[in-house]
């Protein structure tokens, strides 16, 4: 006796979906709130924002740090023929005091899969950060990740 089975779906190529997006740590939802919250700091420093409250402690030197290693990793997953794209995009992720990623979410697509993808992947693969300055008390920071190729 054959058992029934639903005909599976023909998707596409593997890269054609979108990326899985990584579990959210459902203890700092306010971490991706919008910077004009009371409150958050709302700095931009290169192509990253600090939106949430810095309790004035300067991470300036540290954000610096996390933009250079996003954007190491993230040349690596742009294929050499897709580097002259053009498109903008927004992440937001929040660094908890140990240095890892607590949450991430794309906030703006670029509409360009093989942008957004690098994008993302340039934040994950630098997961872990640096733990987060030791002056500072707060439970993370939350940045948001902007990248516009006009």
């Amino acid at each position: 006796m054959h058992s029934a089975s639903r005909p599976r779906l023909y998707r596409g190529p593997r890269f054609n979906r979108p990326a899985p997006q990584p579990r959210v740590a459902p203890q700092l939802p306010e971490a991706m709130s919008s910077a004009s919250e009371p409150g958050a700091h709302g700095r931009q420093m290169g192509g990253l924002e600090i939106l949430s409250d810095t309790e004035g402690v300067d991470f300036g030197p540290y954000v610096a740090r996390v933009l250079n290693d996003v954007r190491k990793n993230w040349c690596r997953f742009i294929p050499e023929s897709d580097r002259m794209k053009k498109g903008k995009l927004a992440i937001e992720f929040a660094i908890r005091k140990d240095g890892h990623i607590a949450e991430i979410k794309l906030v703006e697509t670029s509409n360009d899969t093989i942008l957004d993808r690098a994008a993302w992947g340039g934040i994950t693969a630098s997961n872990p950060f640096h733990p987060l300055p030791s002056e500072f008390r707060g439970r993370y920071i939350a940045l948001r990740l902007r990248d516009e190729r006009a």
